[in-house]
């Protein structure tokens, strides 16, 4: 109970809980890979910007590598249809973006940021007015706005009303030809002539075109095609004199816009006489002297209907018909500057994005820099590694280079949107970050790794290696390659040639990749299988000794007389690849140097790798094994079944019970809950009662065939058998909670290797060349949950398995383990519990995945002194009491001292994500980062070193957050935004005085936001939310051009703003602060309306990033007034009280009124 009382009555101190806040923070930063159920492209060739939307609400924006932003439709009415995007439209040249919803709704996106904000909405009511088709004017002024009804609506984008005339169809009949006499359905496609800004073609859904005049409103010249064939769309020529028009039926024809007669070859369809699907889109360009057409669709119905292809064909005969393997929602062709020459083709389809270059003649492949399809195989675990040294980095990208000679070189189109200027001087102010690299691997279904670069805001892939040509028959291998070289069976058979990477579909289940271990100072490395291989490879070059590929097998059941394995069988080697005389596999600039085969040929569920050991770990449902890789001898094998359990059941059919069995278990419950009611006094209290500030937690059955599984290994060089010397060490843990510790006897030669003494003198004398291990301690834990991670770190808590070679570390060492359901801490080597974090008891989460990360910050020396003189060193400290103030390195730099911490991190099955102190194992930091319904998201989550980690947000998208303030990767660069002209070109001249005020105000706004993130120790920050969109954007940013990027809190230490200053503001300008004292960020806008010149801009503000000013302490909403002036701004929730801190403590509260003046605008 003292213990008890005491832990309660410990609270973080008001320095500790200052640092807490500079070191820890979380946000979620960017995204990677492919938006999830796309529906909508838009290119804009003024910008050079793409966007694509998303069934799910998404936008985001694409410039040049490094430029994207991101937005997010929002529920209003709680229907699906507001989220779904069906067509995007720029505003060409001036940054903003129109999405139109299912939900007939048209919204106005512009940049902030890295952000889109929805600046204006629009809804169309009625069946008739259902949008069809949208086209942007290039004047910039009007949007032209198709309907299922027929009619086209003028919206002004400037006021963003519809305003007069209205092109009515009835109207328009009334002046084409007497021949048509049908009603002509649908705007199928409305474009505006490049040469003639005043005229339209319009085409109907019935075989209709007119060319109408905006000048006289009338209907210059309509064009008949033959047959009425349903439209599909319309394409207008660069120089405006053809268009290129396509139909339902898989035609096409080249329409001269000065003449309303039809082509001779109206009715051509490329694929048929067959009758053909629709064409979807066309576009048509040069290369050279020849005609070069792009289109979608137009597929012989019958007997290539479900192909998804795009194709390009040239007029000197040359036809490529790109086989997709997904669904092809859109694409479009990129032009030379002011020419009608296409250059590239960029084609958006369900599970991927893929370009071509069109000025070859090979129609090759463009690796594009981003929007890499993560999941072109299913991914079946991922694996993050962490800061991956330079010689490993370029000894892996030489090796991808060599798989990427196919591609094209041309450069990327897509060039929209402005990096800053300090993104390339970044690395150079701190050389070390620049050598080390984070590095992605997802291991696939189909057995390949792909390894992605993932320092950065882009993820690039840099490798594929693949495991599947290992395994196999001979004869299976060279079908496959004789299948890919087979010519067209049938010279009716449109041209096709396989295009895009997305194949889901999988020979062998059993090459699916279950785990992945890389060492980032050396590149080894190992691959598990599905069906118990372990694919051994490094990134060395060849040797020239080196032989065939090595094989070796190691059974976990071999002294277990009565097992049967009823699972699986194992993968068989390509024969040819095992023969004395074949060449090393060496594929890439990647050695595959052997397979080792673990039996039972059940899945890999963890492993661990120690290169400078030369061993690897692999642990399965049914043992441990432990493999010396150098010189390829297995070393030993370990079973953790259970004597009595010889079902060989394995991981699938071990929880399995007999029908009278699971019957009889019930009916004892029934009849003990029967007696239990009847005569209460035999009531037994519950561990509930007993305890009622923790949960009751499950007993587990000790029997249960699932915990003989090998949950975590892990290979460290630390104190077991005395405090003096170190010894290697493998510890394993399994699914029934007992940690078993390896001792292992390296031989010199490798131990002189690695700087390590010999062992111990007692250990019995080894053979020079040969590694040994025995079992020296065992650790059952008595709740018997799962084992998630095993670690040992150092006094200043860094994890000894990170250290450079021959490292120790500070001792004294601590054993950190972590189960499903509690953190423990044990002395090392007497494995005394030192100090325990209860988290299912008390939280009823369970602990999914722990990581070690690295955080620091600047602060002031006094601050330093004052945390060194709070709390004792941990040498020092018997149960980790304090405030983790010893886990300090601390540099002198220009702005404070650099105070440097290690913690632990670790994901529960809720999805939050907490940072607690070693080993105080204290709270630091709680955050829901994943939906607690995504498991996906959960089980896919991995951590840096630095403090981020990176999951699937979808079955293609990873989300990337940051939990440290000292490392955040997310989009920097910015779109420039063309001001929205308004109506009035003049404005009065106190107008002016006031939008002047108004800029010197977003000036001073600009360089609060400018500040540095420093952290200070005058007074506590306070976060005050600023409304960015309110301000005047002439380029997409506030007036210092300082980006304001999404999901960031800056902390700005700012000594000259006084209350006198900030009343000046509120008095002088319309512009005003709202805010709440609410506990954890004071300072959150509701929502703030502004009408400036009849324009109305309602802002959510919540999604708006805050800025902490330390000297502005207790804003208070007092009241809601209204303020005018005559610059007709209306602000609602002014701000009447301010309190500001003095140097002595005290609080002085000031309070300014507001007037309220009438006025009638809404």
């Amino acid at each position: 109970m003292l213990k008890f009382i005491r832990g309660k009555g410990q609270q973080p101190t008001a320095e500790r809980q200052r640092l807490q806040k500079d070191l820890f923070a979380y946000r979620k930063t960017a995204q990677h890979g492919f938006p999830h159920k796309p529906s909508a492209l838009a290119y804009d060739p003024v910008s050079k910007l793409m966007a694509i939307g998303t069934q799910t609400g998404a936008i985001k924006v694409f410039g040049q590598p490094g430029v994207e932003l991101y937005a997010q439709h929002t529920l209003v009415n709680n229907s699906a249809a507001e989220l779904n995007v069906q067509l995007l439209e720029w505003v060409y040249g001036t940054g903003r973006i129109l999405s139109l919803t299912a939900a007939n709704q048209l919204i106005l996106w512009e940049p902030v940021g890295s952000t889109l904000v929805a600046i204006k909405t629009l809804s169309f009511d009625g069946k008739l007015k259902k949008v069809s088709s949208l086209c942007c004017s290039l004047n910039k002024d009007v949007l032209w706005i198709g309907t299922e009804g027929g009619n086209i609506y003028q919206l002004d984008l400037h006021s963003f009303t519809i305003r007069e005339p209205v092109i009515y169809h009835d109207v328009v009949l009334e002046q084409v030809p007497p021949a048509y006499k049908l009603n002509p359905g649908a705007i199928e496609s409305i474009r505006q002539l490049p040469n003639a800004l005043n005229k339209l073609l319009i085409a109907y859904n019935r075989g209709l075109c007119v060319l109408w005049d905006l000048d006289t409103s009338s209907v210059e010249r309509a064009y008949i095609a033959p047959g009425h064939g349903q439209s599909v769309g319309l394409s207008v020529h660069t120089d405006g004199s053809e268009f290129s028009w396509y139909h339902a039926d898989g035609s096409y024809a080249t329409w001269s816009i000065g003449s309303a007669d039809p082509p001779k070859n109206v009715n051509y369809v490329p694929y048929g006489p067959d009758p053909c699907k629709s064409i979807n889109r066309l576009f048509k360009g040069k290369r050279g002297s020849s005609d070069v057409i792009v289109f979608s669709g137009g597929m012989p119905r019958s007997a290539y209907g479900d192909h998804n292809c795009v194709s390009v064909h040239v007029s000197d005969g040359q036809k490529v018909c790109l086989d997709f393997t997904s669904k092809v929602i859109d694409f479009f062709v990129t032009y030379q500057e002011d020419s009608d020459v296409a250059q590239v083709l960029i084609v958006l389809l369900e599970e991927e994005l893929c370009a071509y270059d069109l000025t070859d003649a090979n129609i090759p492949a463009i690796k594009a820099p981003y929007l890499h399809s993560v999941h072109a195989s299913a991914v079946t675990c991922n694996y993050l590694a962490s800061q991956v040294n330079q010689a490993v980095y370029e000894r892996i990208l030489r090796a991808g280079d060599e798989q990427d000679i196919d591609y094209s070189n041309i450069d990327w189109p897509i060039t929209g949107g402005v990096l800053p200027e300090d993104e390339s001087a970044a690395p150079s102010d701190d050389e070390e970050a620049a050598k080390e690299y984070e590095i992605l691997l997802t291991g696939h279904e189909d057995g390949s790794v792909k390894f992605w670069d993932c320092t950065g805001v882009l993820l690039k892939p840099i490798y594929n290696f693949k495991t599947a040509g290992i395994f196999g028959n001979e004869h299976d291998f060279r079908d496959e390659s004789a299948a890919d070289n087979a010519d067209p069976l049938d010279e009716g058979e449109p041209p096709f040639r396989k295009a895009g990477l997305f194949d889901p579909y999988s020979d062998d289940p059993r090459l699916a990749v279950k785990k992945i271990a890389l060492c980032p100072k050396t590149g080894q490395l190992i691959v598990g299988g599905t069906a118990g291989q372990i694919v051994i490879a490094d990134f060395e070059d060849a040797a020239e000794d080196s032989g065939p590929l090595k094989y070796s097998s190691m059974n976990l059941v071999s002294d277990r007389d009565g097992f049967v394995w009823k699972g699986h069988d194992q993968l068989n080697v390509r024969a040819n690849l095992l023969e004395a005389n074949a060449a090393p596999l060496a594929e890439n600039g990647v050695n595959i140097t052997g397979v080792l085969q673990v039996l039972p040929p059940a899945s890999i569920t963890c492993m661990a790798l120690e290169a400078n050991w030369g061993l690897v770990s692999g642990g399965t449902a049914h043992g441990l094994v432990l493999f010396d890789f150098k010189n390829f001898v297995p070393v030993f094998h370990r079973c953790t079944l259970n004597p009595n359990d010889l079902t060989g059941a394995g991981e699938q059919l071990s929880r399995r019970k007999s029908f009278k069995k699971s019957l009889r278990e019930s009916f004892r419950k029934l009849r003990k809950g029967r007696s239990t009611r009847n005569n209460p006094t035999n009531q037994v209290p519950t561990t509930l009662e007993a305890r009622p500030v923790e949960r009751q937690i499950e007993a587990r059955n000790a029997d249960d065939g699932l915990g003989s599984m090998v949950r975590c290994l892990l290979f460290a060089k630390t104190y077991v058998t005395n405090v003096n010397i170190t010894s290697p060490t493998l510890w394993s843990a399994t699914n029934s909670s007992t940690v078993s510790v390896f001792l292992l006897h390296l031989p010199p030669a490798q131990t002189a290797a690695t700087a390590i003494p010999p062992i111990s003198g007692n250990a019995p004398p080894q053979t020079p060349r040969r590694i040994s291990a025995q079992l020296a301690k065992e650790i059952q834990l008595k709740h018997r949950a799962p084992v998630v991670g095993i670690s040992i770190f150092d006094q200043t808590g860094c994890p000894v398995d990170q250290l450079n070679p021959g490292e120790n570390g500070t001792p004294p060492h601590r054993l950190l383990i972590a189960s499903e359901e509690q953190f423990k801490v044990f002395s090392l080597p007497q494995l005394k519990p030192i100090n325990k974090y209860k988290l299912t008891a008390n939280e009823g989460a369970r602990i999914r995945r722990i990581h070690f990360g690295s955080f620091s910050c600047r602060i002031s020396p006094e601050l330093l002194q004052s945390l060194h003189a709070g709390s004792p060193t941990k040498s020092t400290r018997s149960h980790g009491e304090g405030d983790g103030a010893a886990n300090i390195s601390a540099t002198s730099g220009g702005r404070g001292d650099l105070y440097h911490e290690m913690a632990l991190i670790c994901l529960t099955n809720m999805g939050d994500i907490m940072v607690l102190s070693v080993p105080e194992l204290k709270r630091q930091l709680n955050a829901a980062a994943v939906r607690r319904e995504d498991i996906n998201g959960i089980s896919s989550l991995c951590f840096t070193n630095a403090g981020e980690a990176l999951y699937m947000m979808s079955s293609s998208e990873l989300q990337r957050i940051a939990l440290a303030t000292s490392k955040v990767v997310q989009p920097t660069g910015v779109v420039e935004v063309e001001p929205l002209e308004s109506e009035e070109t003049s404005l009065p001249a106190n107008d002016e005085d006031e939008s002047d005020k108004e800029t010197d105000l977003q000036k001073e706004v600009s360089e609060a936001i400018k500040e540095p993130p420093v952290a200070t120790q005058r007074a506590k920050p306070v976060e005050v939310s600023v409304d960015r969109s309110s301000l005047h954007l002439a380029n997409g940013l506030s007036s210092s051009n300082s980006p304001n990027r999404a999901n960031e809190t800056i902390t700005s230490s700012i000594g000259d703003i006084t209350v006198d200053s900030v009343r000046d503001h509120l008095n002088t300008t319309t512009t005003t602060l709202c805010s709440t004292t609410t506990e954890e960020t004071v300072g959150r806008l509701s929502v703030l309306s502004t009408q400036t010149n009849q324009q109305t801009t309602t802002v959510n503000v919540n999604d708006i990033p805050n800025i902490n000013i330390p000297n502005l302490m207790d804003l208070a909403s007092k009241s809601n007034t209204t303020e005018t002036s005559t610059s007709s701004v209306v602000i609602k929730s002014v701000i009447t009280s301010i309190s500001h801190e003095k140097t002595n403590g005290e609080s002085e509260a000031r309070t300014t009124k507001t007037t309220t003046h009438e006025e009638s605008q809404f």
